[in-house]
């Protein structure tokens, strides 16, 4: 395991040997472990993944009051994302921090080989609902129609009241984000979508398609909010031919070392 300089970046697999650099936003209430799991599916890929304030290896850190603020840490370490060509992606609230993060290291003159976006609205558009505030009992039923509340969580009160706090805070944050509807990327944009996901509509996320200047590819996948694992492996084959395509390489390098 490597961190990058101060913990915001972990890497879970380091390899030289890379032929890319794959850099994973987790959804609301998670941590980079969300992705600990992908870097020996994709091993000609050096997958990070960002670990937002206040939670895993972070605990105690005041949370992320704007995207700004969310992304400093991970942007102080520019380096990691010139060395080699890269690859963004994120997940519901990760998608809106990943596309934002592509738009400021565009505006730093590097730019990512591709930008990859699930189950989120397109960045310029309003929440159609906000959840954050709600109380206890009401932002549980919410989250159970995700169906992204670990068990293990859900019936711990100790565990349940130290996790509240964290995806309350990105809730809020993924509410109040707006991307100014101007911004572009220059790289080509993949959107995902779940079946059977009740958080977002099929227009709100077709509209990503006006935020970039390059290419744009909309994909179904069998599933809910959390499609990406349902089951993982079939995402991960769509995101192996995406760097593969990107890099204009086999995918078998992909799959290399």
């Amino acid at each position: 395991m490597l961190f990058g300089k101060n913990k915001s970046l972990v890497c879970f697999a380091p390899n030289d040997r890379a032929v890319a650099r794959l850099f994973c936003f987790p959804c609301a209430g998670a941590g980079a472990s969300m992705y600990w799991r992908w870097a020996r599916l994709m091993p000609g890929v050096e997958v990070w993944a960002v670990n937002y304030p206040g939670r895993e290896m972070l605990h105690g850190q005041t949370f992320a009051s704007s995207v700004e603020v969310l992304l400093e840490p991970v942007l102080m370490q520019r380096e990691l994302f010139s060395e080699k060509p890269f690859v963004v992606y994120g997940h519901s609230f990760g998608a809106v921090a990943a596309f934002s993060c592509a738009l400021q290291l565009q505006e730093a003159g590097i730019r990512a080989q591709a930008v990859v976006s699930s189950a989120r609205r397109a960045p310029h558009l309003p929440a159609a609902h906000a959840i954050s505030g709600l109380p206890d009992d009401r932002l549980l039923v919410e989250l159970d129609r995700f169906g992204g509340l670990p068990a293990a969580i859900r019936q711990d009160p100790e565990m349940l009241a130290l996790y509240l706090p964290v995806i309350r805070a990105d809730l809020s944050l993924n509410e109040i984000i707006r991307i100014p509807d101007s911004s572009r990327i220059d790289s080509p944009l993949y959107v995902f979508a779940g079946t059977d996901d009740c958080s977002v509509s099929s227009t709100e996320l077709a509209a990503w398609e006006s935020r970039t200047r390059s290419s744009f590819e909309f994909i179904v996948m069998a599933g809910g909010h959390f499609f990406i694992h349902e089951p993982v492996e079939a995402f991960i084959a769509y995101l192996r031919n995406i760097v593969a395509i990107s890099l204009q390489e086999p995918d078998e390098d992909v799959m290399a070392f």
